[in-house]
């Protein structure tokens, strides 16, 4: 596990009890004592319980855990008739002890240590009276005993003898000829521990500098490992990036070779063409070919995107993070961002804190719940996610309707010079055309149309994604925001704007596009909302909101 990926919430059971006029917290005897610890043993929190917990990675948790391979409700422990239990939650990546798999439930001997799943997350557990015997206590140093020496100071017979005094006689640079024996022994005594700890005290700054220099040298190291491994992993991910604009071109060229096959078939079919069977037969196997070199690609960028997260799960873990609730949300948004294309990497920091900006704008209102609401209600969220699939594209293009329209399928749009949007995707009567849809006679007019196309959600969601698919992969290369800023505008200065970039994703990205040119003040907030959205969508409960993540069935 890397120290990243965890964040933990105590929930401590503890009692008190008086040590004299001091009042100290103590464990409950009859309860558990729990460490929870990453992949290198370094203890990431300390726990008490006296009835048992659960641990996963749901808020409502005794230890939450905020991990991939975490499922929500992974584990718990409870005790049933003075013997305790550890249950495996239906956990996705399991429950383990000594490597040993728990399938279903176990009883439990103290002390024991429970790995979740196999990301290095591991639960020490101890009996309360286990962890109280082994915090042994030291005994207190003997008492120094003093013996008085022969009075030789004729002076003062009677002068009492103060602490300073004796500290000064017995640490005098030479002897004084009135030392007794006893001060002169004790003298030597002083004077030979001081050699002894003079060459103790030059081991340990000897070992101390020498512990210094492997630090800065491992520090070193590190750096390097991470900007090498960090450097890979951009490299990789844009190569995943120009693959996935291939086949998603590919993609479209195919189709349109299967509709001329389609036609061409049809018009043989009517004897409204002749074509020889050598010609057909070869079409045929062209597409077929091609068919097979698309499957072929797709696991070549599926292995390739699997080789990606290893390179960034190596970049994150040489990195020092701390599993606070603003680290969580920053990996929430790192995750957003890599699925909609964008490197996660190269994450600017400004744009995280204006994606927290539009989180804020989101608790402050009710559209988003009402949204996820009707979505829900209507059942409209797999057809669009069965259409996102089939082509390729980001699941969390589920969130553009959402922004469009808040997912009402009656929607009118403004009237403006390119004409008046119309339906859950907002589609222009140009843009339903070309992409199969026909718009009805009141096409111009901001009214209801039960004849316009775009009124039918099923036909608009098809062209809203075959159009998403068509900017993806051409001015946008395969990134997810361009996609949508795009999408918002149409036609206009900001596709211009980002034609003008470099042919290639490494330079044609959202990140350089916002360090070269200002997006409209629409547009902006038509990527950010979208964007807040798909993040709050990814744990919704911790941002406050009441309703299921809309992907959650798909990953878990």
């Amino acid at each position: 596990m890397t120290d990243d990926k965890t964040r933990i919430k105590p929930d401590l059971a503890v009692d008190t009890q008086r040590d004299d006029d001091r009042t100290v917290l103590a464990p409950k005897r009859d309860g558990l004592e729990i460490e929870l610890l990453d992949a290198r043993g370094n203890v990431l929190g300390h726990f008490k319980f006296a009835d048992g917990f659960t641990a996963g990675r749901a808020a409502d948790n005794g230890i939450v855990i905020t991990h991939d391979v975490v499922s929500r409700y992974h584990m718990a422990i409870r005790k049933e008739a003075g013997v305790w239990w550890l249950y495996n939650l239906n956990s996705t990546n399991g429950v383990f002890i000594d490597g040993r798999l728990i399938p279903d439930k176990e009883i439990l001997q103290f002390p024991v240590m429970i790995a979740l799943g196999v990301a290095g997350v591991y639960l020490h557990i101890r009996h309360d009276q286990q962890a109280a015997a082994s915090r042994a206590h030291l005994a207190p140093d003997a008492t120094l005993i003093s013996v008085p020496e022969r009075q030789t100071n004729t002076a003062s017979p009677h002068r009492p003898v103060s602490q300073a005094d004796i500290e000064a006689r017995l640490l005098a640079e030479e002897d004084s000829p009135d030392m007794g024996d006893y001060t002169l022994m004790a003298r030597r005594v002083i004077h030979k521990d001081r050699v002894k700890r003079s060459k103790s005290y030059e081991k340990v700054i000897w070992a101390l500098a020498g512990l210094f220099v492997a630090a800065v040298g491992l520090v070193t190291y590190q750096q390097i490992a991470l900007e090498n491994t960090r450097k890979l992993a951009i490299d990789m991910f844009y190569d995943i990036k120009s693959l996935e604009v291939n086949i998603a071109r590919a993609d479209i060229k195919l189709e349109e070779s299967a509709a001329v096959l389609d036609e061409t078939l049809a018009a043989i079919a009517s004897e409204k063409l002749r074509i020889s069977q050598e010609q057909l037969k070869l079409q045929q196997e062209q597409i077929a070919a091609e068919r097979l070199r698309m499957r072929q690609e797709r696991e070549r960028l599926a292995n390739m995107k699997a080789k990606y997260r290893q390179y960034v799960d190596e970049a994150n873990s040489l990195r020092l993070r701390f599993p606070t609730a603003a680290q969580y949300e920053n990996e929430l948004i790192a995750k957003v961002a890599r699925e909609l294309g964008e490197s996660e990497l190269e994450l600017p920091e400004e744009f995280v804190s204006e994606v927290r900006k539009y989180i804020q704008y989101w608790q402050g209102t009710a559209r988003l719940q009402t949204a996820i609401a009707m979505l829900e209600k209507e059942n409209l969220l797999e057809p669009v996610i069965a259409g996102l699939k089939n082509y390729g594209l980001p699941l969390y293009f589920i969130y553009l309707p959402l922004q469009e329209s808040n997912y009402d399928t009656r929607a009118i749009g403004p009237e403006t010079r390119f004409g008046i949007a119309k339906g859950a995707w907002q589609l222009l009567a140009s843009t339903a055309r070309e992409y199969g849809i026909t718009p009805g006679p009141l096409a111009e007019v901001r009214e209801y149309d039960e004849q316009d196309g775009r009124f039918d959600f099923a036909q608009a969601t098809q062209a809203g994604i075959k159009y998403l698919r068509k900017i993806y992969s051409t001015e946008a290369q395969a990134s997810g925001l361009l996609v949508m800023a795009s999408y918002n505008y149409g036609d206009n200065r900001v596709k211009g704007m980002i034609r003008q970039m470099p042919d290639n994703p490494r330079d044609r990205n959202f990140w350089t596009f916002l360090q070269n040119y200002e997006l409209p003040a629409e547009t902006r907030d038509y990527v950010f909302y979208i964007f807040s959205a798909a993040v709050i969508g990814e744990d919704p409960q911790h941002f406050g909101f009441k309703f299921n993540p809309p992907l959650y069935k798909l990953k878990s």
